[in-house]
């Protein structure tokens, strides 16, 4: 995936494809904005074995934190390495959250019912702060929220979401919010990451598949065989669900198309100045949106037939949207959409082979990135 780091400074985060190999190690380079040519890179970082997308962000101290497999570096802007923290969950680890107290968290991704997910708070240095074991595993990323002065953060189980409070260093479970999202005589499948807006988490369930199975079933972690768009293992309809922040029992679902045995692998967009969420199924195709004018009120706003992969992203100022439009296997669009009405205002051929979950980075003009899981980038500007 893409930063920013200032005006001018593009930094991309990778790492070693899906699959059995003998190369496991990350890096980062950074690339020049308009060429995409590489201006310097990294050491190569090492996973532990380990083979998952893994995290990049820049720190207000101006550093770069990566989290890749079993390992968080710290490097500065030239790219030198500055710490290194070797994790105590032998796994990948999927997503880190700066606190706003600077320090890091992230978690192992487990997709055994029998193991628990473990969370690691490390501060700027990668001291080691804290260390929290959840009672259950945990696929999916986490996301994160302030309230009345604690940093919050909401995570899925096989069927429950969770918060944890992060007070002073430490992270606890939150006994008094959680929310099953599960439906009875529905065969479907766990969450992945949540979206947060109007004091709500917003998540879709399904995010199991065949692929899925292989890759986190394997030792290292990512070994396994990936399956773009893999045969489903669940026969339910994906569903879109809608939890409070404040309080956990303000808790309801719906079903945005109605076709069996839906999947997705990424979180819905929730647009909190207008109200609208966008939801998708990545398996069948179908995105749409929805205007939320509270509980149990979701208005249509609009729906195309087409596959979307990646995370969505939002300019929140102009309304538009991007998206993706998978034709086929080894050939997916970028899609520029206005999020109230659905209508296109521009659409290129990324190049790329597969999405399969990553992110579109906004650039510095009018222009974005985006990058794959199997090594092709590209950079799309308004003509």
């Amino acid at each position: 995936m893409f930063v920013q780091r200032a005006e001018g400074e593009l930094y991309l985060q990778g790492g070693s494809s899906f699959g059995e190999s003998e190369d496991s190690s990350g890096w980062v380079e950074q690339l020049d904005p308009l060429s995409l040519e590489p201006i310097r890179r990294s050491p190569d970082l090492p996973s532990g074995g380990h083979k998952w997308c893994g995290a990049i962000c820049v720190h207000e101290n101006g550093d770069l934190y990566v989290v890749n497999g079993t390992y968080v570096h710290r490097l500065n802007p030239q790219l030198e390495i500055v710490a290194e923290h070797r994790l105590a969950a032998n796994n990948a680890h999927n997503g880190h959250v700066v606190f706003s107290d600077g320090n890091i968290v992230t978690k192992d991704i487990r997709d055994d019912i029998t193991k628990h997910s473990v969370f690691t708070v490390l501060d700027p240095d990668l001291n080691l702060v804290d260390v929290f074991e959840c009672p259950w595993n945990s696929v999916g990323r986490f996301s994160s929220d302030r309230q009345d002065g604690v940093d919050y953060l909401y995570v899925t189980s096989n069927d429950i979401i969770h918060r944890l409070q992060y007070v002073a260093g430490r992270l606890t479970l939150d006994d008094s919010w959680s929310a099953s999202y599960r439906v009875d005589g529905e065969d479907s499948g766990y969450a992945w990451d949540s979206s947060i807006g109007d004091d709500c988490a917003w998540f879709m369930d399904n995010g199991e598949s065949q692929s899925t199975i292989n890759m986190l079933g394997a030792s290292p972690t990512g070994t396994g065989q990936a399956m773009p768009f893999a045969p489903p293992v669940h026969t339910a309809p994906v569903r879109v669900w809608r939890v409070s922040t404040i309080d956990s029992s303000d808790c309801e679902s719906f079903v945005p198309f109605a076709t069996p045995s839906g999947h997705i692998v990424s979180p819905p967009l929730y647009d909190q100045d207008r109200h609208i969420l966008v939801a998708f199924d990545s398996q069948n195709g179908g995105i749409g949106a929805w205007r939320y004018e509270g509980p149990g009120s979701f208005i249509p706003l609009w729906k195309k037939e087409w596959r979307n992969a990646n995370q969505l992203t939002l300019y929140a100022d102009t309304g538009e949207l991007i998206v993706d439009h998978v034709l086929k296997m080894g050939e997916w669009d970028a899609v520029v959409l206005d999020i109230e009405t659905g209508n296109e205002r521009g659409r290129a051929d990324t190049g790329c082979f597969m999405p399969m979950g990553m992110w579109y980075t906004p650039g510095f003009e009018r222009d974005f990135y985006t990058s794959t899981a199997v090594g092709r980038i590209g950079r799309v500007s308004v003509a």
